[in-house]
């Protein structure tokens, strides 16, 4: 079952002050959660009496999550199938349910395309899509079992938008979007659901740890001038972290919500996504003489 926050409460974003430990207090299981998204969604939901389950790979950097109250766990999504099996049944053994598994590990592989070598892109892919692949499948069998649940996929605007720069990163986002699209699909009958968050510019530790492809090529200027201009600006976006986590709980929580496929998260986001489709749809009608008619006489 889903534990759902008043609409009213939603719509006034009030954080929801539950009894801590309280075993009809929701479960939700974090990936990534040393820093960035991770960490805040980790805190916001201790704030609200969530029983949290926050992973990262080094365990250490989770200590202070864990003296809020939150379970803590290492996990490195980009283990064998198997470990993460095994982690999943661990996990799911603390509370014997989660009711939302939020997949947040990742990062940002910059630079060209042309300029990142055939390892750099496998590695972003591996975690930040086969990660959350294999992660998500080790749980889906509980979840299909219990006929309740929820997976947030913390996507990004990149995966539409398609930022020079970022390639690897964009092009793995944009699989992050097609995969949740089609589990909301595929798991309705299970009554599971899955949406994908797109978040734009929140100043969290992205921008500042960028990884760059290490086959530099002089003459590829955009890129690099857009990551020049990205690392700039780390610690100046204007938004807030601590407000995207309470948005997201908040929203997936929401009483009698009918859930999307995806949800842009920022202003910046929602306006540059909204340009994106009406933009698309323009040229699909502008093009459309040269789309259709294509079929049999």
């Amino acid at each position: 079952m889903f534990y759902l926050i008043p609409a009213s409460e939603f719509t006034a974003l009030v954080p929801i002050r539950m009894t801590p430990t309280s075993p009809l207090s929701p479960v939700v299981l974090i990936t990534g959660c040393s820093s960035g998204f991770g960490r805040q969604l980790s805190l916001v939901a201790l704030s609200r009496g969530f029983r949290v389950i926050a992973t990262a790979r080094r365990v250490e950097t989770l200590a202070d999550l864990k003296e809020k109250g939150a379970e803590i766990l290492p996990f490195d999504v980009t283990a064998p199938p198997s470990a993460i099996s095994a982690f999943a049944a661990t996990a799911w053994g603390i509370h014997g349910q989660i009711d939302f598994l939020i997949n947040n590990a990742g990062y940002l592989q910059g630079g060209a395309i042309e300029e990142n070598t055939p390892e750099e892109i496998m590695a972003q892919f591996n975690t930040n899509v086969f990660g959350l692949l294999n992660t998500t499948n080790a749980f889906l069998p509980y979840f299909r079992k219990r006929r309740a649940g929820m997976i947030v996929n913390i996507s990004s605007q990149g995966g539409c938008l398609n930022m020079i720069g970022a390639g690897p990163y964009c092009a793995s986002k944009a699989a992050v979007d097609s995969l949740s699209d089609t589990w909301a699909k595929e798991l309705a009958e299970f009554n599971v659901k899955c949406i994908s968050i797109q978040p734009g510019m929140f100043r969290t530790t992205v921008a500042a740890s960028v990884q760059r492809g290490s086959h530099r090529i002089p003459e590829y200027t955009a890129p690099d001038k857009t990551i020049v201009e990205y690392n700039a600006a780390a610690g100046t976006e204007l938004g807030d972290p601590t407000k995207a986590a309470e948005r997201i709980l908040g929203f997936i929580t929401a009483e009698s919500l009918d859930l999307p496929l995806r949800l842009p998260l920022g202003d910046d986001a929602y306006e540059s996504l909204k340009a994106f489709y009406l933009e698309r749809l323009a040229d699909m009608e502008k093009l459309r003489t040269w789309s259709v008619g294509t079929n049999f006489d």
